[in-house]
């Protein structure tokens, strides 16, 4: 026993050495010890994943480009580039009404097409019929600028003519049958109501 305490003298700065690394040792385990959370994800990866987020987010649907022609009592009348978002309206604020256009022919509030004729009329110019010219214009737009034969029309093909309503259709029957058919497209100004101005609304659509 006395040898063991000897012993134990002799080499106690030894022993307190080794406990004091095992302590280190200990306390370094602790401390570096593995976390149970999840691995994180490689720096890049995570990178694309937020670019592609980005431009979900960012992404605005085109709007479709659309060209109008704008023609009568304004003062710059010609073709405009616009999108399906805007109106007849907004097209004529932007060409600018004259003081004697009647705004009250033109259906200020229709939605825009492609390849659309809005045609805004003088004072006195439409007498009777007033929305009708119009709302063929849209009729017009929908059959692709189609145009119409005056001389061999029927009377609901006439009134595919922007400006021309049933009234003016069946004035037009009148005077082919009277006078044999029309000679040339001018001659359609021979009809009550449609002057040269008129005459340049429907010269785009009308044929012999």
């Amino acid at each position: 026993m006395d040898g063991l305490k000897d012993l134990i003298a002799e080499h106690k700065i030894k022993i307190g050495i080794l406990i004091v690394i095992m302590t280190v040792a200990l306390i370094m385990s602790l401390i570096t010890k593995p976390s149970d959370s999840a691995p994180l994800e490689p720096l890049s990866e995570q990178k694309d994943k937020l670019e592609i987020s980005t431009e979900v987010t960012t992404e605005v649907p085109a709007k479709k480009e659309m060209i109008v022609d704008v023609k009568g009592a304004v003062k710059h009348g010609g073709v405009y580039r616009t999108d399906q978002s805007k109106r007849v309206v907004d097209i004529i604020d932007l060409a600018e009404p004259l003081s004697n256009a009647d705004m009250e022919a033109v259906n200020l509030s229709m939605q825009l097409t492609d390849q659309m004729v809005i045609y805004v009329p003088y004072k006195g110019e439409v007498k009777e019929e007033k929305f009708e010219m119009y709302g063929q214009t849209t009729t017009k737009n929908d059959s692709e600028g189609q145009v119409v034969n005056i001389n061999t029309a029927t009377e609901s093909e006439l009134q595919n003519i922007p400006g021309i309503g049933p009234k003016k259709a069946a004035d037009i029957l009148m005077y082919r049958e009277q006078h044999n058919g029309f000679k040339s497209k001018e001659e359609i100004k021979e009809i009550k109501g449609i002057g040269d101005k008129t005459y340049m609304t429907l010269e785009p659509f009308i044929e012999l």
